[in-house]
This record gives C-alpha cells, structure tokens and sequence, in this order.
C-alpha cells in the first residue's frame, strides 16, 4: 500500500471502531432502561366477577375493582371482603372495608410504590372499620381483606385474615398469600413439641381467624418481599372461602380454563352442583392479563 492512502485507512479504522464503540454503547443504555421491567407490558386487564349468597340467609361478602381503563396510568386494584359469619355486621364491616380501599385508590390515583399504595389503604380501612365498631365493640365483628395491584407489568397484594390469592399460570394454581387461621399457630405449636402433631389436623378451631379487620390492633398482615412479575395469559383470582372450600384445586383450574369471560359462571355452577347444605357465601374477582 502506498503511504499517501495510509491516513485514509487509519481513518477508516478510527471511524469503523467509533462506529462499534457506540453500537455498543448504546446496546447497553438499551439493557440498563429495559432492567427490571416485564419483557411484555400488561396492556389489558379483563376482569371476571363471581358472587353469590350460597344456602346462606345473608350476604356479607363485598368485593370492588377499580377502573380497568386507568390501567396505565394510576393502575388496577381489586379487592375481596369476606364478612365473619359468625359474628354480628359482618356485612357492614366487608362494606367499609371495599369502600375504603376504593375511595382511597381513587383518591390517591395509585401514587407511590405497590407496597406503599397498599399499605396505606390497608391503614385506612383498619382506621375506619375500628371507629366504626368503637373499642368497646372489637372483636364483636370482623370481616378479611385480600387486595391485589397491577401497575406497569407488577403484581403485589396485601391480605389479612383467610381469603385466598392465587396466580393460575400454565395450568397450575399457585397460591400467593397465606392465611392468618388458629392452623398456623397450632402448627408452630407442634414443631415446637408442644401439642401433637395430629391437634394441628383435629382440633375443631383450626379455621378460626386469629387476624381479621374488627380484632381492633391487627396481629398479622400477609404481603410479598417484591412485586410478582405477570406474564401475558396469567390470570389472577382473589377468593373468599365460601369458594375454595367448595371446590377442589381441579375444579377451578377447569374453570380459569375457560376464559375470563366464562370462568365465573363456571364456578358458580361448580360450587351449586355441590348443594351444600351450609353452603357458605361465595365471592372471587379474576383478573386476566394481556399484552
């Protein structure tokens, strides 16, 4: 090569590495934008409803879902109420509850993190059950609580008391929160060898609520270390017991098979072809998530 065309080719080899220098670079502003976010963005959330009365002669189940159109802006909320059947006004303490949390989304249009817009509401409604009953009157009835929040591909959710939240993902149920019942402490109990192991499966309180909205100073509250990460086709569904103590794990997995639209039906045919007697009151919301 003669010399005179050497600084071209220099030059040529500067600019083909600037070239690669800032692909490269900017491959990775790519990476580092992207880092955390859900590789596909939930668009839509199509929302299913069940709720019945079951044999019962009352109805304090209450459930709420929020806007789906606000989805991408303040995000979607759901929540699920399950009124103490066993004690009185259960079905005015399930009704503050989801009137809360409601009014408080609203209000606050999802500002803040997952965690720190559900643990303010989740404040707010244990503030206003408890002014409603006074403190002469805790413990005198008492509802759960089971919320759940979309925003910008995450899901994260706050519970008290037993109704379930669970993620249906490639055929299987997943159930996300745990429950706050007299099993939990008789478990720890006989690891600790202080009852029998069998007391944990007999003992006839085992189902009995040892944190619920009404008890006055809640004892536990059920909550994720860090947001879930949805995947396009997951579907979501929160449940009173009145519904999963109807049915088996199959049977509602039948029944999110069919689709969002009808999957509700699905279940409320399920749970009356088992014509239970005592039949509790049944109430789920589904949350189906696309892209």
């Amino acid at each position: 090569m003669e010399l005179k065309w050497l600084p071209v080719a220099i030059a040529c080899f500067l600019v083909l590495c600037l070239l690669v220098f800032l692909f490269i670079r900017r491959k990775k502003q790519i990476n580092q934008k992207s880092a955390g976010q859900p590789l596909n963005v939930i668009r839509q959330i199509r929302v299913g409803k069940l709720h019945g009365q079951g044999a019962r002669n009352y109805q304090q189940d209450s459930f709420g879902v929020s806007d789906p159109e606000l989805l991408e802006g303040s995000g979607l909320l759901a929540v699920v109420a399950d009124g103490m059947g066993g004690l009185s006004d259960g079905d005015k303490i399930s009704t503050t509850v989801v009137e809360t949390v409601l009014d408080g989304f609203s209000y606050s249009q999802g500002q803040g993190t997952l965690e720190q817009v559900l643990l303010t509401l989740a404040q707010w409604s244990v503030r206003e059950v408890n002014l409603f009953l006074g403190p002469d009157r805790y413990r005198s009835s008492g509802s759960t609580m089971a919320m759940g929040m979309i925003r910008d591909g995450y899901f994260s959710w706050v519970s008290i008391g037993d109704s379930r939240i669970c993620l249906y993902r490639g055929g299987q149920l997943i159930q996300l929160n745990r429950e706050h019942d007299l099993k939990q402490k008789l478990a720890l109990q006989a690891i600790n060898g202080e009852i029998p192991l069998q007391e944990v499966y007999t003992d006839k309180r085992r189902d009995g609520l040892i944190s619920f909205m009404g008890m006055g100073t809640i004892d536990q509250i059920d909550m994720p270390s860090t947001p879930l990460t949805l995947l396009p086709g997951d579907q979501l569904i929160i449940m009173s017991d009145g519904v999963y103590n109807a049915l088996e794990e199959s049977e509602i997995c039948t029944a999110l098979d069919k689709g969002v639209e009808a999957a509700p039906a699905e279940l409320e045919q399920a749970i009356l072809n088992k014509a239970y007697p005592d039949q509790d009151n049944y109430t789920a919301v589904i949350l189906s998530c696309e892209t």
